[in-house]
């Protein structure tokens, strides 16, 4: 049943961990979020995470403390729903936390009804009419596939296997997890709603609840953190699901000494590695002082060569022989929890 929630719906309870909470911004497009996971299907701008959830996100189970989503969902066919929302609730641990910002097809109706022509955020040359800019509006240019009304938000969460689904004013959770909030936007034209992953399974086994999942990728990541900017290296990395690999695509630059590589490293051994030779012309608007700027940019993969959980080490190693830290993976290869194992780098 979906509860509705205000600022003194529940005290929010703070978060005691020793290490970053794995939080998910899922959907993200250009607006990307320092200290969250960005995810999109598109590689633009600052997202860490390419991968089109229809495939499986490569992230682990139970991976996720919790997730945002701002104006994402509506992006897919009602087919398509309870496909994502599944995977969403693979990702979250138990207990954890999905809060979704929906554009509000009631506030448009009232708009239009009201004659407000200006609630619609539309270009004027692309319809002047009242009837143009609600619709156009409310399916924005073509890209949104489906609307949303709570109640039906609702429904889809609890068939999903969401538990806990409350309906949330702009900027409060009834969650433990009071940064939940952070990404809010778009109050006028938006609802906003929560759901958790329940903390146990129902009755049945797990391939039950999780029907209509997609497959698990073959290489996932449980945990990623970013170390730059640092006092040695800026920069920024992405993760891009590819085939039975990772590839990492981003951007490194010394401060005061050049990179010669970007390596991976897992337990002490250079895994992959690869010259910053990319070209990256924002890299050198942005840094127009600093040498090899304009050629700043890598890729490389890392490739498991086995079962298990590794972690992994992102680092610039330094013209003087030293090395700078610039981010950390824990990834997961098959299902075994054993050490995993990567083939050594070029």
């Amino acid at each position: 049943m979906l509860r509705r929630c205000s600022v003194d719906f529940l005290e929010s309870l703070a978060l005691h961990r020793d290490r970053p909470v794995q939080r998910l911004n899922w959907g993200c497009g250009a607006h990307t979020a320092e200290g969250w996971i960005n995810s999109d299907i598109k590689g633009e701008g600052n997202v860490d995470l390419v991968a089109d959830i229809r495939k499986g996100l490569p992230l682990g189970t139970g991976s996720i403390e919790y997730a945002v989503s701002i104006h994402a969902l509506p992006e897919f066919g009602y087919a398509e729903l309870d496909g994502v929302l599944k995977e969403l609730l693979r990702v979250l641990k138990p207990g954890g936390v999905l809060r979704l910002a929906l554009p509000d097809l009631q506030n448009g109706i009232d708009a239009y009804m009201r004659g407000d022509s200006e609630y619609f955020q539309v270009d004027p040359e692309a319809a002047s009419s009242l009837g143009g800019r609600f619709i156009l509006h409310m399916l924005w240019y073509g890209y949104s596939r489906t609307l949303f009304l709570p109640d039906f938000a609702a429904e889809l969460f609890e068939k999903a296997g969401f538990t806990e689904v409350r309906q949330c004013s702009f900027g409060t959770t009834p969650s433990e997890f009071p940064e939940i909030t952070a990404l809010d936007n778009r109050p006028e034209e938006s609802f906003f709603i929560e759901a958790r992953r329940p903390y146990v399974k129902p009755d049945g086994e797990w391939d039950a609840y999780n029907r209509g999942v997609p497959d698990e990728p073959p290489v996932r990541i449980l945990e990623m953190t970013h170390s730059t900017p640092n006092e040695q290296v800026s920069g920024h990395f992405r993760v891009e699901e590819v085939d039975s690999r990772l590839e990492l695509v981003g951007w490194a630059l010394g401060t005061d000494l050049p990179i010669v590589q970007v390596e991976v490293v897992s337990d002490g051994e250079v895994v992959a590695r690869t010259p910053p030779v990319v070209e990256r012309p924002d890299i050198a608007k942005a840094f127009p002082e600093t040498a090899g700027a304009g050629t700043s940019g890598f890729q490389l993969a890392i490739e498991p060569n086995g079962a298990g959980v590794s972690r992994l080490a992102v680092q610039a190693a330094l013209s003087d022989g030293g090395a700078a830290p610039l981010g950390e993976l824990q990834v997961e290869t098959a299902r075994r929890r054993r050490k995993g194992l990567f083939r050594r780098g070029g």
